[in-house]
């Protein structure tokens, strides 16, 4: 009996941790589970609110520069009918008013005007010559409004006045926690607008508001500020702990065994592709891009291929999607240019018509710092920034068009063009050619196959050429594999195509002898017409 209560004894320290051990990881692992959600999810408002707010603002910023252009500042029937009608297009408008070179109103869409004091110095906007800043408006209670005014060359002008509070979403909450505070805060650190969900919660900064997030906007001079803490945390999820330890004691080993799995699971094929593209496997290839209507070389499309120790090329339809998901998709295509401004320095330094693209997946087009990566690696290069060509799909959604064409704009100051990948297959459709400002069309390869097939189809490509012809841009035709296909699009016009009817993506040194073959330096004409660089595709062909 005592050896029995010994062997009990030992079984029993033997299982304890084993039991233990995973009811403190799984109250470990709930806690930052749970702080991991609410920083989602308070992250989540903060966008949420940006997005109500400066979508609010865009209506008077736009209402502004209508005025603006109508240029009518008197305070005639037409003046008024002017400001009536602005007032009606943008719901939190206070008051629309005519103002002198001082900034005081002279009259308004509701008769009576307004006398405000600063609160705040005035802001720029990425609205041409439109300024915020923020103004009181009463008298023993001021009432705080964001005053959004445009001057025109006499310093007389419009400006509209929106309630501050309205900046927030009338309908404020969060899913996870109905504690927190979310304010509204200029540049400057002026207030503009604050909403305190629970009283408790005390002032946003102060100890105990531990989860914070924040949210700037890119296109007015104030940010998102949401707070929440985690004692509120903690009550709101009270039960849901207790469930858990309940579930865990029942549950240890196997939570221990599928934990394991999970961890062994995590991180493996994305550890695979960042060593990947730390050894340098990931290699462009250059497929050409030919003027057919010369008959010249116009330049190449790169190609991402992943080339394995053992030899082994993997197609990038089997890595993109990861990459993409996984963020290493911004080394991989800065490893790309990189590569490819050695590859191609030479060649291309003695050929200036020469072009080359590389393309961008959507998630670059919300990284400003995009074009910084750009003058870095080609500005001391031999390539020149001319030669250059940065492609946007539209087979992915652009998150924030405004960043989007901030993006494109400073990629183009260094020189550069930028095309719309796959105009009609995709999510932005003619939305994304009138507001991101491209240089560039390229017809998806899916249009170019219905040549000589479908009329209904052939009659889209028709309509591309025009489109393109009547806005001044250059069209490339992809995925060209037959001479008919070559021939129709010469006799609409079209300059520049690619395909496997001239040649498929190329190693590096073979491109580089198809270039000297094409184009002898000894022999070069003149520039070739067009402002076409082709743009690095994810797929094949």
């Amino acid at each position: 009996m005592q050896d029995g209560g010994h062997s009990l004894r030992r079984r029993l320290l033997t299982v304890a941790p084993i039991v233990v051990a995973p009811i403190v990881a799984l109250n470990a692992l709930l806690a930052f589970n749970i702080g991991t959600t609410a920083q989602r999810e308070i992250s989540g408002v903060a966008a949420e609110i940006l997005k109500v707010a400066e979508a609010r603002l865009d209506e008077a910023a736009t209402a502004l520069i209508t005025l603006g252009l109508d240029d009518d500042r008197d305070c005639g029937a037409d003046g008024r009918a002017a400001l009536a009608a602005a007032a009606a297009r943008v719901k939190t408008a206070g008051e629309v008013a005519v103002v002198d070179r001082s900034g005081a109103a002279v009259c308004s869409a509701a008769g009576e005007t307004r006398v405000v004091s600063r609160l705040s110095a005035e802001h720029a906007t990425l609205s041409p010559d439109v300024m915020l800043s923020l103004v009181g408006v009463g008298g023993t209670e001021t009432r705080q409004m964001i005053r959004l005014q445009w001057r025109g060359p006499d310093g007389t002008g419009f400006r509209i006045l929106t309630p501050a509070a309205d900046i927030f979403p009338y309908f404020l909450k969060s899913e996870f926690t109905p504690a927190f505070i979310a304010q509204a805060v200029l540049v400057d650190g002026a207030m503009i607008a604050r909403k305190v969900m629970d009283p408790a919660l005390g002032e946003l900064g102060a100890e105990g508001l531990s989860i914070t997030a924040s949210a700037a906007s890119q296109r007015y001079p104030f940010r998102i500020e949401v707070a929440t803490s985690a004692m509120a945390l903690a009550e709101v999820n009270e039960a849901l702990f207790l469930y858990a330890n309940i579930a865990g004691v029942v549950f240890a080993a196997g939570a221990v065994a599928v934990a394991l799995i999970l961890v062994r699971r995590s991180g493996g094929p994305i550890r695979e592709l960042h060593d990947g593209i730390r050894r340098g496997e990931f290699v462009p290839y250059y497929q050409p891009v030919i003027d057919i209507l010369s008959g010249r070389l116009a330049g190449c499309e790169v190609l991402v291929r992943w080339v394995k120790p053992d030899g082994q090329v993997v197609p990038p339809g089997r890595f993109i999607a990861l990459a993409e998901a996984s963020g290493e998709i911004f080394p991989m295509t800065i490893a790309l240019m990189e590569a490819a401004r050695d590859d191609l320095a030479e060649i291309y330094g003695a050929r200036p018509h020469l072009k080359v693209g590389f393309n961008l997946f959507a998630g670059h087009f919300d990284d400003v710092g995009v074009a910084d990566d750009v003058e870095r690696i080609f500005g001391s290069s031999p390539i020149g920034m001319n030669q250059l060509m940065f492609e946007v799909t539209e087979r992915q959604p652009l998150q924030d068009i405004a960043r989007a064409r901030l993006v494109i704009a400073k990629l183009q100051a260094l020189g550069a063009r930028v095309a719309l990948d796959d105009v009609g297959t995709g999510h932005g459709g003619l939305s994304y050619l009138l507001k991101l400002g491209v240089d560039v069309m390229k017809m998806d390869k899916m249009f170019v196959d219905a040549i000589g097939t479908e009329r209904y189809s052939v009659a889209i490509v028709d309509g591309m050429v025009k489109l393109a012809e009547d806005m001044n841009l250059d069209l490339i035709a992809e995925g060209v594999e037959t001479i008919e296909q070559v021939e129709y699009l010469r006799a609409k016009g079209v300059r520049l195509a690619q395909g496997y009817v001239f040649a498929p993506p190329l190693q590096a040194a073979s491109f580089k002898s198809l270039v000297e073959a094409m184009t002898p330096v000894e022999k070069r004409s003149s520039r070739v017409e067009g402002r076409y660089v082709g743009g690095l595709r994810h797929v094949s062909g």
